[in-house]
């Protein structure tokens, strides 16, 4: 089936294409044109099924109504939640997602900006794999549209949006010191250099009792089970007796090495930044540390888009939200 154009619309109302296009984008009142012809144009579109030509509008008028979205791992529950609240977000004020993920792979985000810039984005919301500022820098200079969500750079002037990691991180050491646990331990994820992971690390050592029981075990981020297992079987012969996660995906791989390799952690307390569903309802339960994931997406979005009306005259924000400890 052939799609409708704007000239079909125009040649079966007998009217000209630029008034369609007038109506079809919204100024027809600003324009003076007949509230019943603008009923009739926009009858007539829909009974022909026509579909407008969002990239093609883009170019027009300076805008394509499209934000890209670039996470490391959209398969991670707090990356999936994070980018439903997004979508929620920008659908309600009217623009569209495209989401892209870059499994930690630096050398793929770099095309994707470049692929998703190519695609006439009105802004991009980065998960960033990246060890430095500097690979994002040329979007800061040539004042891109950009909000950072999760992983922040220091002395960076563009938007983010962060938790705080540290603080959060103290909280969880500290809840495991009130359970009983003598020496906690932490367990940690590659790349270390993510602004979250290393604040979350200084954030268990330094709520550490004695900082020279400190233990870190850093589970590779492409080999979650094998560096988690690795790690199971060096704690069997300690003393340690609570653990720190710094994110779900290796406390999910705890529970999942413990089922499938038959360790007793039930002497064990565990404590995850993040919270998802499953840790109300495994053995043994997992307290968490709870991102505002849902303000997290919605200020992203509201930032961008402030952005975008504002130009010149938006004022830079560096948000940092509070987490919250959900005991279990």
């Amino acid at each position: 089936m052939k799609k409708a154009s704007l000239k079909d619309i125009a040649e079966s109302l007998g009217v000209s294409k630029a008034l369609v296009s007038l109506v079809l984008n919204g100024k027809g009142d600003e324009r003076g044109i007949n509230k019943q012809t603008q009923q009739r144009v926009r009858e007539k579109a829909k009974e022909l099924n026509y579909i407008p030509n969002q990239y093609a509008r883009g170019l027009r008028i300076g805008r394509t109504n499209t934000i890209g979205v670039i996470v490391p791992d959209i398969s991670n529950v707090f990356y999936g939640k994070l980018c439903k609240a997004i979508e929620q977000e920008a659908y309600a004020k009217g623009y569209n997602l495209i989401i892209s993920n870059t499994y930690e792979d630096t050398q793929k985000e770099k095309k994707l900006i470049s692929d998703l810039i190519n695609r006439n984005i009105d802004g991009l919301i980065l998960a960033s794999s990246f060890d430095s500022k500097n690979e994002i820098e040329g979007l800061r200079e040539n004042k891109f549209p950009l909000v950072l969500v999760d992983r922040v750079f220091k002395d960076f002037e563009v938007d983010s949006i962060s938790v705080s990691n540290t603080q959060g991180a103290k909280k969880a050491v500290e809840f495991l010191y009130d359970k009983g646990v003598k020496k906690p331990v932490c367990f940690t994820i590659s790349p270390v250099y993510i602004s979250s992971i290393n604040e979350r690390i200084q954030g268990y050592l330094g709520a550490l009792k004695d900082d020279t029981e400190a233990k870190l075990f850093q589970i590779p981020h492409d080999s979650i089970e094998d560096g988690v297992n690795q790690a199971l079987i060096e704690l069997k012969n300690s003393d340690y007796d609570g653990i720190f996660c710094v994110n779900n995906s290796i406390a999910k791989a705890i529970l999942r090495q413990a089922n499938l390799e038959g360790y007793d952690l039930e002497e064990m307390e565990i404590i995850s930044f993040d919270d998802i569903e499953i840790f109300d309802i495994v053995s043994p339960k997992i307290s968490s540390i709870s991102q505002p994931i849902y303000e997290i997406g919605r200020n992203a979005v509201s930032l961008l888009i402030d952005r975008f009306e504002k130009q010149e005259n938006h004022q830079i924000q560096h948000l940092v939200l509070d987490t919250v400890l959900i005991e279990r």
